[in-house]
């Protein structure tokens, strides 16, 4: 698959690295977050950003993220969950429709119901971050140093330890920020349960996840990691979208409501409809 000049597929913002150097950025992750992850996003050199609506889901959290990329002068899209699956990079690029948008893109002529593709070649002549840079230019001004600088001192990948009933619980906004001291964790994380995130978990050895199930979406895509975690013998659930906010692990640990569990879950005895606090008993 050839991309356009200046395009980059990314299944998680988790991969997004400082070097970057394609200014547009088509992502598998959900348009959630806060001031801090526009800021990191913007500070590796992204320009304008294509993600999951999540479902939209509890106060907006699914979409949260477009007035904070705005605020840094990113240029930023949501794409309908059900018209490409969270968590899948490449089918956001051939298969995503725009559902929403900030005022950067708005100037740019994109959209509802663009095909991302279709918006990124409203983006003409974008073979460099000079180009872009004509289309937010008159916003991005407004964005003042001091702003930017404070923000991004901000702990992004912070996590709590907390205990419940006795349990020890790592809760975290993302499942892309755990460390190597996160193994065997019981985690409780704000990030949506597609295979990118299942990536995570596995990877950092977690002994159980709880995850936010972003509108389940096309393909069921917001759950679909939890079969592969259940065949690693990690417990995993997520939460309905409408009770806990995606980005946001603390939701998730005093709202969440479960919405899916795997084999590993169920065979402790956790079900459907559960608190997540319920949950964790059973772990």
């Amino acid at each position: 698959m050839e991309l356009p000049q200046g395009v980059v597929l990314l299944d998680s913002l988790g991969d997004l690295k400082p070097e970057n150097t394609s200014p547009i950025l088509v992502c598998g992750s959900h348009c959630g977050g806060n001031q801090a992850l526009a800021a990191t996003v913007r500070n590796c050199r992204v320009k304008a950003v294509f993600l999951n609506n999540a479902g939209i889901g509890k106060n907006d959290a699914g979409i949260r993220g477009l007035a904070h990329y705005e605020a840094e002068g990113v240029l930023a899209c949501a794409v309908d969950r059900n018209s490409a699956e969270i968590g899948i990079s490449q089918d956001t690029w051939e298969s995503g429709i725009i559902s929403h948008f900030n005022s950067h893109a708005q100037e740019a002529g994109i959209k509802i119901g663009d095909s991302v593709k279709a918006a990124v070649a409203k983006l003409s002549n974008f073979t460099n971050q000079t180009d872009i840079d004509q289309i937010i230019k008159k916003v991005e001004s407004t964005v003042h140093n001091d702003e930017k600088q404070s923000t991004s001192k901000v702990d992004l990948k912070k996590q709590i330890q907390t205990q419940i009933d006795g349990v020890s619980v790592t809760v975290t906004d993302s499942i892309t920020f755990l460390n190597e001291t996160n193994v065997g964790d019981i985690v409780v994380c704000g990030s949506h349960g597609g295979m990118s995130a299942g990536y995570y978990a596995q990877k950092k050895q977690v002994k159980a996840v709880f995850f936010n199930d972003a509108g389940i979406g096309k393909n069921k895509a917001g759950i679909k990691s939890l079969v592969s975690l259940s065949e690693a013998g990690i417990f995993a659930c997520t939460v309905d979208c409408m009770s806990a906010e995606i980005f946001n692990g603390q939701d998730v640990l005093e709202n969440g409501i479960i919405s899916v569990c795997n084999q590993q879950a169920k065979n402790k005895g956790v079900k459907e409809s559960m608190t997540v606090k319920e949950a964790i008993k059973f772990i």
